[in-house]
């Protein structure tokens, strides 16, 4: 816990109270602004005028069902949120936006040659063949049917499979033996058909509802020559052997690349059996973790009402964080998007924006996300509020009140989100998008069929890839909206067609071939290869945006190559068709604007908010934005967080002298932004940049804000994978950081949130503020001079660079400031404990030794001081500090509290109080008194009066736990540091008086009972509780509580009951006293008291008891045989308890 605690030295400053200093309080945004999130604030304009010890910033947020975002009271997700101020310039600019003329597969070389007409490498390929020595024809009979469509004008491809009866083949003389061959009637003529395949197999199958896809034996692969109407035989290269008495199910497929091809029909008749007609080369969209496809969608306005459908299956998407597709307009506004599925295994679906999106989700399974075919259609009805998502045709989830349209698209991708991460991983096919809701009918009518102008929406159709015949992603709505893909053969060939299959009554009219065939022979065949086709997308300056111009099919420069078997080049001769693009820079002007620095002055990540809460008042972050103070005046313009939860912000200016006064504040290269890891590694970004420095100021600093993001490489870097940062100086590394958040995120004392949220991140947890890291600068540079200021991180690894996909979000500071205005100057920066700040709830209430935190604010090195502390003026803890710390060093000091009676009758009204004082020795060195004095707030820990036990009832993960009872001082009382697997454990203890704490650990940061080790690691639950001997249960530890949790409680003196009336009184006389001592009390505590005297261990001396006369409560008490010392006497009624102390002489 210590290196929590000094971490908080760096970051934050607590609840404490500036009794000396005149504060002004600033109110913006309140719980009251349930979706405003950025507003003009008019700030006090005397606050020009005056000099700042400190700003701080009170962030408070509040979970509430007023919140628009989702569902939840407070959000379900770890939001990035940040705090930001438009500083407004007043200065007006138009900024050039430059762009390349062309792109293909999403690459923009300097030129390109290609040619728009296809071309064919040849490869010889080994065939099998036999020839007939006495074969025997049998042919089927039927009545004459409708011919079958087998190859379609400008297709690549055919499957047909249909069913011959036992009968049918009886019928026609077969008999049980090898089946040689087959002969088919062709109605029209052909000059070649390539990759031509028939498959056998055996089946008791009389009809077809889907293709057989497993049990076939290949008897036919090669090519048809020279094709004539009539009939076509087809011997094949093995027999396949017939039992005599089953159907048989003929499969009849060709694959050929020739985009030339004429229709050819095969001759058809009636069967008693069935066969299925696919007329294309099936292919899909294939995705990894590193590629997707831009889509044409440029500039298409999709209006109100959206339909996106398609079939898609996962694999490995599920448990991992996916967008299968993003769009957004030209100012980066998400329209819509679909995680398919996020890191929780949640559909979300994102239609419309006005100011924000809306958004429907549900939980998915892993059998709907991978492995299996499911047909999905996302639907967006902008006219009546309602958003569907459809599984298989049926519907799956809904929502209402979602009236933002969809509008007009910039930017579209598939396969990842719009700037190419969170890349799904799996097939899609059959890809449409609609400008028009389409009803339930409707979709589940049409997902297993091509679309077609039949459709009853057809005129809505803006985007129709069914991905199959050539190796590209081709519109096939009739708008020419291509898909660039951005590596090729991302549209792969997929066997068996999952839509489009269409059910036949006739089969084609066959012959089956037996007798005697020759042995094999092999010889070989030319084969045609099929093209590697890109997508080239042509620019054209246009509305705030590059408008694709046009798209059109390239295929890469290049000879006409013919190929061995092994694939080694043997011939080439030139193609003929070659062109050259050369590339050039075009641009648009936006239109002219206001230049606003967007200065971010704090960030945050919103907790996982599922089953959370924030307390009744809400939770609030102080962080100190006195280095920002330049841009609080007059009217500011603010932005905070999101609609998760509600939000209170409220600035506090505390009037005095600061160590150093704040000159400027200015980012060293961009405000805040996202780097890839990669373009940071390679320099690309952040490089280094000239800084003058000004003049007429003393000393500088930077100011540095990282979070790290993103699920990529080995590591899920760089959200969960710690890395080294470095600034470096005039070409000297001077600065090495890292912002790995080892334990902060398990000691948040935001306990219980969703997700996952204990474990460590770079830079962030959930449900926390985002620390800076200061690195003082004046050491190494003089004022007016230009220094080279260059950043650098830990290297992408060589044998990971998926890892450099991951990123950062960026703000790097320069700030300058006045020499010290001090020599010597200690200051309380802040009150640890005892303190009822939230923030520091982990470790309060508590009575143990009190600790603040102390800075040295002169230039002259702080080397001792006084500090003295109490709870009752008067009742002094005094502590001598030593130590050596340099200018604005700050340490964390233990208050040792040597006086057992130090905490006995204090009274939180009162608060705790600090002060330094007789710094370096000298009761006047000390420049500046004002920070010499805080107070806080507490509140007392609770009593436990008599013996109690510790009952730990462990899970199947106790090696991770321990728990130690400590007393004020931190010494251990007693401590289980190894404890065994799901075992009881009864601690029993009666303690002397004074304060405790009952700290409970985990290593692993999920407490004894967290969902997420559950499900992934097989963690059972564990327990931890106390409770009295023979009573009630006193304390029950919370399961989820990330790092460590904490009990603090009081034995022998009830600081925790509180007075029934404040107003009463309870004296003592006299005291010290002798044989007796007068007990009275004003006030009401019921109808009768009983009057204990206790001694220091706690044990009860004497008793007695009083009645209640008007309020009042009077007694002598004989002391004749109490031994001297000292003493407390507890009055304890019906209503309440009172506790005071005397000496007995």
């Amino acid at each position: 816990m210590n290196n929590f605690f000094k971490t908080l030295v760096l970051s934050f400053i607590g609840f404490q109270a500036f009794a000396q200093q005149d504060t002004t309080w600033v109110q913006t945004f309140t719980f009251d602004s349930i979706t405003a999130r950025r507003a003009n604030f008019q700030f006090p304009a005397s606050l020009e005028n005056k000099r700042f010890e400190k700003v701080l910033m009170y962030y408070k947020l509040k979970c509430s069902p007023l919140t628009t975002w989702d569902q939840y009271n407070c959000g379900e997700w770890d939001y990035l949120t940040y705090t930001r101020i438009f500083d407004h310039t007043g200065v007006f600019d138009s900024v050039q936006v430059d762009g390349s003329l062309f792109k293909v597969n999403t690459l923009s070389p300097l030129n390109y040659t290609f040619s728009n007409q296809v071309f064919y490498d040849k490869q010889w390929q080994t065939r099998t063949k036999r020839t007939p020595i006495s074969p025997i024809s049998h042919s089927i009979t039927g009545t004459p049917a409708s011919p079958i469509k087998w190859v379609n004008s400008g297709s690549n491809g055919s499957k047909i499979q249909w069913i011959i009866t036992a009968s049918e083949l009886v019928n026609a003389g077969v008999v049980a033996g090898n089946i040689q061959g087959l002969k088919l009637n062709l109605l029209q003529a052909l000059s070649k058909l390539e990759g031509v395949q028939v498959q056998l197999k055996s089946t008791n199958l009389s009809m077809l509802s889907s293709f057989e896809t497993t049990g076939f034996t290949a008897v036919f692969n090669d090519h048809l020559s020279n094709l004539s109407a009539g009939q076509q035989t087809l011997h094949f290269t093995q027999g396949f052997n017939y039992d005599g008495t089953s159907n048989i199910l003929i499969e009849l497929s060709f694959v050929d690349p020739n985009f030339s091809l004429s229709q050819l029909d095969l001759e058809a008749v009636t069967s008693t059996a069935s066969s299925l007609l696919f007329a294309n080369d099936n292919g899909v969209f294939r995705t990894n973790a590193t590629n997707y496809a831009d889509v044409n969608m440029n500039n298409v306005d999709l209006g109100g009402d959206v339909t996106i459908s398609f079939w898609a299956k996962g694999n490995g998407s599920y448990g991992t964080s996916t967008s299968i597709l993003e769009a957004v307009d030209s100012l980066n506004n998400r329209l819509f998007n679909i995680h398919m599925p996020w890191s929780d295994n949640t559909i979300y679906f994102d239609a419309g924006y006005t100011n924000a999106y809306d958004r429907i989700s549900k939980a998915a399974t892993a059998n709907e996300i991978d492995n299996v075919w499911h047909h999905w259609a996302f639907v967006k009805k902008t006219s009546t509020g309602q958003m569907f998502i459809y599984k298989d045709g049926t519907l799956w989830h809904s929502g209402t009140g979602l009236t933002r349209p969809v509008g007009k698209v910039d930017r579209f991708r598939l396969g990842s989100n719009w700037n190419g991460n969170y890349q799904y991983k799996g097939d899609i096919d059959e890809f449409t998008i609609w400008s028009s809701a389409l009803d339930a009918p409707t979709i589940n009518l049409w997902k297993n069929k091509k679309i077609d102008a039949t459709h009853p929406q057809y005129a809505a159709l803006e985007l129709y890839y069914d991905f199959d015949d050539e190796r590209a992603a081709l519109d096939k709505s009739g708008h020419n909206r291509m898909a660039m893909c951005s590596e090729i053969s991302m549209i792969q060939t997929e066997a068996n067609p999952i839509c489009g299959v269409t059910s036949l009554a006739q089969v084609p009219k066959t012959t089956i071939i037996q007798g005697a065939y020759a042995n094999p022979v092999s010889d070989s065949v030319l084969t045609t290869l099929f093209p590697e086709t890109n997508v080239l997308f042509q620019y054209a300056p246009g509305d705030n945006n590059f408008i694709i111009a046009a798209n059109q099919k390239a295929y890469t420069q290049g000879t006409i190559d013919t190929l061995n078997s092994n694939g080694i080049v043997i011939g080439s001769s030139a193609n003929g068709f070659n062109q050259t693009l050369v590339n050039d820079t075009i641009s648009y002007f936006k239109p002219p604007f206001e230049v606003i620095n967007e200065v971010e002055i704090g960030r945050y990540i919103t907790p996982y908010g599922i089953g959370f809460d924030l307390g009744p008042n809400g939770f609030t972050w102080i962080s100190d934005v006195t280095d920002y103070q330049k841009y609080f005046t007059g009217l500011v313009d603010l932005a905070a967080h999101n609609t998760q939860e509600l939000l209170d912000i409220k600035f506090a200016f505390i009037e005095g002298i600061p160590a150093r006064d704040v000159h400027d504040i200015a980012p060293i290269w961009s405000n805040y932004k996202s780097y890839t890891y990669s373009a940071m590694d390679n320099d690309q970004v952040l490089s280094e940049v000239p800084v003058v420095l000004a003049d007429s100021s003393a000393m500088f600093k930077i100011k540095t804000r990282f979070t790290g993001h993103g699920h990529n490489g080995t590591t899920n870097c760089c959200e969960w994978d710690p890395k080294d940062h470095q600034i470096i100086v005039d070409g000297i590394p001077r600065f090495t950081w890292d912002i790995w958040e080892e334990t902060a995120c398990g000691d948040n004392p935001n306990i219980g949130q969703g997700g996952t949220w204990p474990y460590a991140r770079e830079g962030w947890c959930p449900g926390d503020m985002v620390k800076e890291y200061d690195h003082e600068l004046t050491p190494f540079v003089q004022a007016g001079d230009t220094v080279l200021l260059d950043y650098d991180i830990e290297d992408v690894p060589v044998n990971d660079q998926a890892q450099g996909a991951g990123n950062y979000i960026v703000a790097m500071d320069l700030v300058s400031y006045s020499a010290p205005n001090f020599t010597h100057d200690a200051g309380i920066v802040d009150i640890l404990n005892p303190n009822n700040y939230e923030y520091y709830g982990k470790w309060n209430p508590t009575c143990s030794n009190p600790r603040i935190i102390i800075q040295n604010n002169g230039s002259a090195p702080l080397t001792s001081c006084m500090i003295r502390c109490w709870v009752t003026y008067g009742v002094w803890a005094e502590y001598h500090w030593t130590g050596n710390l340099a200018f604005l060093e700050k340490e964390i000091v233990e208050i040792p509290i040597t006086d057992g009676n130090w905490w006995y009758g204090a009274n939180p009204a009162n608060k705790f109080n600090a002060q330094i004082y007789a710094v370096g020795g000298f009761p006047d060195l000390d420049e500046y008194a004002p920070n010499n004095y805080q107070t806080s707030n507490y509140t007392k820990p609770e009593y436990i009066d008599g013996p109690f036990y510790v009952w730990n009832i462990t899970n199947n993960k106790a090696s991770e736990n321990q728990w130690k009872l400590i007393d004020a001082n931190g010494a251990v009382v007693f401590q289980r540091t190894t404890l065994s697997n799901s075992t009881d454990y009864k601690d029993t203890f009666n303690l002397a008086p004074g304060c405790y704490s009952i700290i409970l650990e985990d290593s692993d940061h999920d407490g004894i009972n967290f969902w997420y080790s559950q499900q992934v690691e097989g963690e059972t639950g564990g327990s931890f509780r106390i409770r009295k001997i023979g009573g009630a249960m006193m304390e029950t530890f919370p399961g989820d509580f990330g790092h460590y949790h904490r009990y603090d409680f009081t034995v022998g003196f009830a600081l925790s009951i509180d007075d029934n009336n404040l107003s009463d009184e309870f004296l003592l006389f006299p005291n010290p006293a002798n044989d007796k001592i007068r007990m009275e009390f004003t006030g009401n505590i019921g109808a009768t008291a009983l009057i204990e005297v206790l001694d220091m261990n706690g044990r009860v001396v004497a008793t007695e008891t009083v009645s209640n006369t008007n309020n009042s409560y009077a007694k002598d008490l004989m002391l004749q045989n109490v031994n001297p010392g000292y003493y407390l006497i507890r009055l304890t009624g019906d209503l309440g308890q009172r506790i005071s102390n005397f000496i007995k002489q």
